[in-house]
């Protein structure tokens, strides 16, 4: 080979190998800075999860206060002003308090104790009126009790081995509404239109009128709607209810309480919700607690996500 020609193809190579060399460092280069961002990523929603779990701690103690301080529960108590956003050092957080009692009970189907009847009534009122599963009330009750015997509308064991996806009834109650997507008859649509509205604890668990939304009022009182029951929440607000009876007293005219069953006007269980940013990271943590007298709320169970 000709040493000109020599010299080109050294030159070709030459620059062969350094746009290969730059591709390499451009490639590593951009392999670090994704492999960076992840750390600081994680690292983020670390420290975002590990504040919201604070924030669970910061309900617990709020609640364990409030024990103290009165025999009743009201939406005018510290628990039930919301947390805004405060400002953290890279972040934020924020949380609420919700009254899990403010709800009706959808274990109380599975019962079998003298509110069981008024429970049902409550219960298929207020999906009646909200579009929740009403035909899924026997097979929500199959779901939650020990027995294998189905109801008229209902569902237990042979039924689900029969599906695509074989499984057995719970035989217990559910710990989150969410769990009775998979009852016959219950869909994401007819339990989303109530899933504000029920909860679901023990099944001996009372609803707090002083806390309940009208809606739920209204699936316990007889012959008032939640229009008719507007007035009765505002006066709540400013005169919270000392008593059952005189809920029952200050109803307005035409409506009545068929049962005290199953009421009451303090509560041991509360949902708890604490969001925190850490950059760009969000961090949620959400928790059942258990208000117990004299003693810290028990953690009955907690989501960090």
């Amino acid at each position: 080979m000709a040493p000109g020609r020599q010299s080109g193809v050294a030159i070709i190579l030459a620059m062969l190998l350094s746009a290969l060399a730059a591709a390499v460092a451009v490639t590593v280069f951009a392999d670090q800075r994704r492999w960076a961002e992840s750390v600081l990523h994680r690292r983020d929603q670390v420290q975002a999860q590990a504040v919201a779990l604070a924030g669970i701690q910061w309900a617990r103690q709020i609640l364990h206060d409030d024990a103290r301080r009165g025999a009743i529960d009201h939406l005018g108590e510290p628990w039930a002003v919301p947390l805004p956003a405060i400002p953290l050092e890279n972040g934020s957080i924020r949380g609420a308090i919700v009254d899990a009692q403010s709800r009706l009970n959808v274990n109380a189907l599975g019962a079998t104790g003298a509110t069981a009847g008024v429970e049902r009534v409550r219960l298929q009122r207020l999906f009646a009126q909200r579009g929740g599963p009403v035909t899924a009330l026997d097979a929500i009750a199959d779901w939650i009790d020990a027995d294998t015997i189905p109801r008229s509308r209902g569902a237990e064991d042979a039924y689900y081995l029969a599906q695509p996806t074989p499984a057995l009834t719970a035989d217990a109650p559910v710990l989150r509404g969410a769990e009775l997507l998979v009852v016959r008859g219950v869909t994401e649509g007819s339990l989303a239109a109530v899933a504000a509205l029920v909860a679901a604890l023990p099944a001996d668990t009372p609803v707090n009128v002083n806390t309940a939304p009208v809606e739920v009022l209204a699936a316990v009182v007889d012959g008032a709607g939640p229009e008719a029951l507007a007035g009765l929440v505002t006066s709540r607000a400013n005169k919270p209810f000392t008593t059952v009876a005189e809920f029952r007293a200050r109803l307005p005219s035409g409506a009545s309480l068929a049962s005290e069953l199953g009421l009451a006007v303090r509560s041991d269980y509360f949902y708890a919700t604490v969001e925190a940013r850490q950059g760009t990271t969000l961090g949620r943590a959400r928790a059942l607690l258990q208000r117990r007298a004299g003693a810290w709320p028990a953690v009955v169970w907690q989501v960090v996500e």
